[in-house]
């Protein structure tokens, strides 16, 4: 089977101290990685749902008639971005941990 990386002799040789293949080993730690971020930006969205009250498809839609004010007032527009910005990378990091347990 083919390698998914390229590992450095130095950086395989950590992996391997482990206890298993570097490959196993490394996919094993990029996956409790992405789920770490997973659980930031999980953490993050709450806030703004706290904040506002609402999930993100709702605020967007009173965002967006104008609902809350001024929709191009820097914090209020600031804040509709971030919100956007952690709901796309919050599925980036669910594909990545799919992607991962398909090739365990």
């Amino acid at each position: 089977m083919q390698s998914l990386i390229e590992l450095s002799h130095d950086l395989r040789s950590i992996f391997e101290g482990l206890g298993e293949s570097g490959e196993n080993e490394l996919k094993r730690v990029l996956k409790a990685g992405f789920k770490e971020f997973l659980k930031e930006c999980e953490e993050e969205i709450l806030e703004f749902e706290i904040k506002y009250g609402l999930p993100f498809e709702k605020f967007k839609e009173g965002f967006e008639a104008g609902k809350f004010g001024d929709s191009s007032s820097y914090p209020l527009e600031k804040d509709a971005m971030v919100w956007e910005d952690l709901i796309k990378e919050k599925q980036i990091r669910l594909e990545s941990i799919r992607k991962l347990e398909c090739l365990s």
